[in-house]
């Protein structure tokens, strides 16, 4: 299986709306391969993973793991430069019509049973301002994701709005951020596995608690400018949570 080209109705609809679907962007063997090592993470949660949706009322020994976070490039050295996130990389940077170059990745995964909705939030909203119109994100489910089971949601056109205000989530001990948005122009993405979003560092997206009966498995992976740096220029809303001591870290602001 060939990966595709950004044509140009593709860079066209993601100017202006801030977010695109790609089908049957990434074949099957190598997502298989992905969740196949992913579930370490799975069985070594309390160790390699952080509880993105930390309930405030539970204890740090006692969390329920509502978000299942962590990064497999940074867990696993050899995950990154694998042919997909070359191949995103080069899609995203026609998308952005800049060089773009691989930054970090996320796995996240939500229970079948006990699982909360990923708010909205905008990237850059927790990048800062040395990101700003630098920064771009493909997520990639592991299996079909239907609305039920937590697909993306985005703003359309929520892009070229600026960053909003945010702020942490009411009841939740982590870092988690959210802000308010124009839900009049939500717009679902359900997909099939092999399919994969990307969305703009300014696109406010979310994605609400998997309400299927199995886990909801994805992999997000973010892109910034080359040479762009990494994040920085906080927000004041920015904060760190170490979840292995609970401890709240206030970033450097701009």
């Amino acid at each position: 299986m060939a990966f595709p080209d950004a044509d140009n109705d593709q860079i066209e609809f993601f100017a202006e709306h801030g977010w695109l679907v790609v089908p049957n962007a990434i074949p099957h063997d190598a997502l298989d391969e992905i969740d196949r090592r992913c579930g370490q993470i799975h069985d070594q949660k309390d160790s390699l993973a952080k509880d993105w949706a930390w309930d405030e009322a539970e204890e740090l020994e006692n969390r329920s793991f509502r978000i299942i976070q962590a990064s497999p490039s940074h867990l696993w050295p050899d995950f990154a430069g694998q042919r997909y996130q070359r191949w995103l990389v080069e899609f995203g940077s026609a998308l952005m019509g800049q060089k773009m170059e691989f930054w970090y990745d996320q796995y996240l995964a939500k229970p079948p049973e006990q699982s909360v909705p990923t708010y909205w939030h905008q990237d850059e909203g927790y990048w800062g301002r040395n990101l700003d119109e630098k920064g771009i994100t493909c997520w990639i489910p592991l299996q079909d994701v239907a609305v039920v089971q937590g697909c993306m949601h985005f703003i359309d056109g929520g892009h070229r709005e600026g960053v909003l205000d945010h702020h942490r989530v009411e009841g939740i001990r982590s870092d988690l951020l959210t802000c308010d948005v124009d839900e009049t122009r939500t717009v679902a993405c359900p997909i099939p596995k092999g399919s994969v979003t990307f969305h703009h560092g300014k696109m406010p997206h979310m994605t609400p608690a998997n309400q299927g009966p199995g886990w909801r498995k994805a992999v997000s992976n973010h892109m910034q400018a080359a040479g762009a740096g990494g994040e920085g220029g906080h927000y004041p809303w920015k904060v760190y949570v170490d979840q292995r001591s609970g401890k709240t870290i206030v970033p450097e602001r701009a």
